[in-house]
């Protein structure tokens, strides 16, 4: 084939390439114009309810009496600015979510009688509160907020603050002086986590920073002596600094989606944890260690590559909760019938191939081992009156069309005691 012969074969090629492309970018065209459609018609429809529910709520504003309102609730009427509320000095609840609003009036948060303040899903750029006493809890989740308000710490007895969903950077320093905050949700922000921040969160005793894309945690994060529940989640940690064992009075981990490999030593010293959380890791092994934090009640390892669970587990004597779905399992633990205070078993999605007798479990309530490769179907856990749920489906299970039948029959009949069984 000479040069003349490619180039033509070439050239007819790329225009079949430019033909495929004109089609599929018409169909796309068509797809896209047919959605656009549809979104524009919910939206129309949305601001047609919201202009309603504003001009309700604006009648309402101007004629209900100044003293006695207690609780305003307004959600999803796209307001761009708030009626004045000083007029309402007995407020006690102020619950707005989902409107336009970039400010507020000062004017919004002058009763002394606050004790509850929601704004969400709005575009709040910044904020102003008088000083108050009052105000036990303070929710500005999903604005467009970029550093906290300076304006929080004049509310002198705030116990709750959740920030979640904004584009905070840093934690300011007077959060060390506000003695009465017991709770931060800075969860889904752009957090830049030092040393100084941790100094800063040392008093709090519930803390959730998940979701700001965090590689690891300061040396100094033992500073959290008061700290107990920690929610680390959908971050991008795989290892914790040594000070981490320090935390001894913490009862709540959560590392769900983040990058564990190994299950890290420095938790094996909080002997008062009661929940750890490590879904979607890539944990390959639990130490037997684990099994000595007999103060544990609830453990979710779902999502891992763990191929075995140490029987060191069977120690923990606390244990209600125990979710171990989409791993590698193959054995059904051989400690599990003899738990006495186990209520939740979640082992699905494993390759798991028997299922041993679970009837002499005095708690047992809710069974899932879904997606496994069992074979002998369970007939004895429907006779076990504590089970609320029991999920089966997708097994080996070899039954007749008259055991179908049956099974049936009966799971009709677990119905009328509010008993679920999936098979």
């Amino acid at each position: 084939m000479n040069n003349k012969q490619l180039l033509l074969l070439f050239g007819c090629f790329f225009l079949s390439l430019l033909s495929v492309y004109a089609q599929e970018s018409e169909a796309a065209k068509a797809f896209r114009a047919k959605n656009d459609s549809l979104v524009k018609a919910w939206q129309k429809e949305f601001e047609e309810e919201a202009l309603l529910r504003r001009n309700a709520f604006q009648v309402r504003i101007d004629t209900i009496a100044s003293d006695s309102l207690t609780v305003l609730n307004a959600r999803n009427m796209e307001l761009k600015t708030l009626p004045d509320l000083s007029r309402f000095k007995r407020l006690k609840q102020i619950q707005l979510e989902g409107h336009s609003l970039v400010q507020l009036p000062k004017s919004t948060f002058k009763a002394d009688s606050l004790t509850h303040i929601v704004v969400g899903h709005s575009k709040l750029e910044k904020v102003q509160f008088p000083t108050n006493r009052s105000v036990k809890v303070l929710s500005l989740h999903h604005n467009q907020l970029k550093r906290v308000p300076y304006s929080v710490r004049k509310l002198k007895n705030l116990r709750s603050l959740n920030l979640e969903h904004n584009k905070i950077e840093r934690i300011p320093r007077f959060i060390k002086r506000m003695d009465s905050l017991k709770d931060i949700n800075l969860n889904f922000n752009q957090l830049q986590l030092n040393k100084r921040s941790i100094k800063r969160l040392a008093r709090i005793e519930a803390i959730s920073l998940g979701g700001n894309n965090l590689t690891g945690l300061p040396e100094n994060t033992g500073q959290l002596h008061k700290t107990k529940s920690l929610n680390l989640g959908k971050n991008s940690i795989s290892s914790l600094p040594e000070s981490f064992k320090k935390l001894e009075n913490l009862e709540q981990i959560i590392f769900y989606e983040n990058k564990f490999t190994v299950f890290p030593e420095a938790v094996l010293s909080l002997k008062r944890l009661k929940h750890i959380d490590f879904y979607r890791n890539q944990l390959t092994s639990l130490p037997d260690a684990l099994g000595k934090l007999d103060r544990l009640e609830q453990l979710f390892i779902s999502f891992n590559q763990l191929e075995a669970l140490p029987e060191s587990l069977q120690n923990l004597d606390s244990l209600t909760y125990l979710y171990a779905h989409n791993n590698k399992l193959i054995i059904f633990p051989e400690w599990i019938p003899n738990h006495k205070k186990l209520q939740r078993i979640g082992l699905s999605n494993n390759r798991i191939i028997q299922l041993p007798d679970l009837t002499l479990m005095p708690a047992l309530t809710d069974l899932d081992v879904q997606n496994n490769l069992i074979d002998r179907f369970p007939w004895e856990l429907l006779e076990k009156e504590s089970i609320h749920l029991l999920i089966l489906k997708d097994n080996a299970f070899n039954l007749d069309s008259k055991e179908r039948e049956k099974l049936k029959i009966i799971t009709e009949g677990l119905k009328e005691n509010r008993t679920v069984v999936v098979f």
